[in-house]
């Protein structure tokens, strides 16, 4: 009996101790978030601002050093990618690690990626997403090379919601795809679908069937 009270002690102490190691640094977790929601902020607003077609390598050298991005170690030789064959590549990622590891919400991370190729950005995307019902997120994806079937083309459902444009998309509709909620990244229990994290292009859309959506920009 005294063997196991002295136990029960033990575990309990010990429990103490990490709750009160959880609530020292619980707000440790919450500035880091914070911090890499603004990150991101800054990022997307100076992403916007790249043209496909236009935009050079030097432009987005300059992003890969001001926000922690990372040049693939080798050019695309694969045929059936965006560019072709011998482009390179840089990715950014930004994501709510603190905050998950606090178990205060769902992993979330915001990302993307730019194809250079010949000193031009030749294709490029951008995406959020988490993990509230198993995945839940939005894709976007803009070529420099005329799509077949439109210049602006989405599949809008809660769980995931996909847009691939090219050069030809009009300004508003290119402005509302990008405009992705990043405050998914710093909200506790996180975003619940794609509704959430796409809220510009959602308003801007009309039912098609009972769980799918798509853009008034579709042509």
């Amino acid at each position: 009996m005294i063997q196991a009270r002295a136990l029960i002690g033990k575990l309990t102490a010990g429990l103490l101790g990490l709750l009160a190691c959880w609530a020292l640094l619980a707000p440790l977790a919450l500035y880091r978030t914070h911090k890499a929601k603004t990150e991101a902020t800054d990022f997307s607003r100076d992403f916007m601002k790249l043209q496909v077609q236009k935009s050079g390598l030097d432009e987005i050298t300059s992003l890969v050093r001001k926000y922690d991005g990372k040049w693939r170690n080798h050019t695309v030789t694969a045929p059936g990618s965006p560019c072709g064959g011998g482009a390179s590549v840089a990715d950014f990622v930004f994501d709510n690690a603190w905050l998950h590891w606090f178990f205060l919400a769902p992993r979330t991370q915001f990302s993307a990626t730019v194809y250079v190729k010949s000193d031009r950005v030749c294709f490029r995307s951008l995406g959020i997403w988490d993990t509230v019902h198993g995945f839940t997120g939005v894709g976007i994806e803009e070529f420099a090379e005329s799509l077949p079937l439109g210049s602006f083309r989405s599949s809008l459902m809660l769980p995931k919601a996909i847009i691939v444009m090219d050069i030809r998309a009009p300004a508003e509709a290119r402005a509302a795809a990008y405009s992705l909620n990043l405050n998914c990244l710093a909200k506790l229990r996180g975003c619940q679908d794609a509704r959430e994290m796409a809220p510009a292009i959602w308003q801007n859309s009309h039912e098609i069937g009972p769980t799918l959506r798509k853009s008034q920009w579709e042509n």
